[in-house]
């Protein structure tokens, strides 16, 4: 129903604006320790709220998938790229690979939908500027094709379980997974404005981000949550502007532009569907 796009619509305005949160934090930090603060702010809310977690094997191969490795590999791209932008975006390439692992488990996807996220791929990889693949654009794209294999993953076999006490546990066992990684960067500056942006980002990002993202792939499916999720790039150029002040550039205009058109076709015959 119509009403299930509050999901994705909560998700896409948590990442947007944790960008900017995120930019802040690594004034003060690496990624690692932004990180693992991120994963413990998340994870410590989720099993206050939640009152505890729900843990096996099926969940941790979720977490690894989903959130730990995915996660390792989002921050090592951007750290190893000469192009962070377009490493952090590239990770939105999975939509294309959800298409491609659907195709493979025989899940059709219409024309509209596939060209709609090609259309919306292109103007992602535009608006970063420049197109310079390099190590670090191809971790970034094994984030995307992780995302999308732990997205089918989840929704196979764990859609049904509490969605708050599942995600504690993603980022509680992430935490511990990602740890030895404090190895490789431990650039840390103590600071209570530095601490509270990484807090903020693991209760947006982590716990809020997450939990409605899962929520999305139940009500409507990983094709058209993920087709949506593409509006983060172009909403977090906005939401830079308005929290940082950095002004986007045409390229940046021009390819969120495309972004915004391609998940409008990508969407349009679930919209239709719903529109009565």
């Amino acid at each position: 129903m119509r009403k299930d796009y509050i999901w994705p619509a909560i998700t896409i305005l948590a990442w947007s604006v944790s960008y900017s949160l995120i930019k802040l934090a690594l004034l003060y930090m690496g990624p690692i320790p932004l990180l693992e603060i991120r994963l413990l702010a998340g994870g410590l809310v989720l099993t206050i709220i939640a009152r505890g977690i729900v843990a096996g094997k099926k969940e941790l191969v979720s977490a690894v998938l989903n959130v730990g490795l995915f996660l390792v590999c989002l921050n090592l791209g951007v750290e190893l790229s000469s192009n962070p932008a377009l490493a952090a975006v590239l990770i939105y390439t999975q939509p294309a690979f959800l298409i491609v692992l659907g195709a493979i488990t025989g899940e059709s996807v219409s024309f509209p939908r596939a060209l709609g996220t090609a259309i919306a791929l292109i103007g992602a990889v535009i608006s970063a500027g420049s197109v310079n693949f390099d190590l670090g654009a191809l971790v970034s794209l094994a984030a995307g094709f992780l995302w999308a294999l732990g997205t089918l993953y989840h929704r196979k076999y764990l859609a049904n379980e509490d969605l708050m006490k599942l995600n504690a546990f993603y980022s509680l066992a992430s935490l511990v997974m990602d740890s030895p990684l404090l190895a490789l960067d431990h650039r840390f500056t103590m600071s209570v404005i530095g601490i509270l942006y990484a807090v903020l980002v693991g209760l947006l990002a982590q716990a809020l981000g997450f939990v409605s993202w899962f929520k999305g792939i139940k009500a409507l499916g990983p094709f058209v949550t993920s087709s949506l999720g593409l509006l983060v790039p172009p909403l977090s150029y906005v939401f830079t502007f308005l929290i940082l002040g950095d002004v986007p550039s045409l390229a940046e205009v021009i390819g969120s532009a495309l972004v915004v058109g391609g998940v409008a076709l990508a969407n349009l015959e679930g919209l239709r569907r719903y529109g009565g």
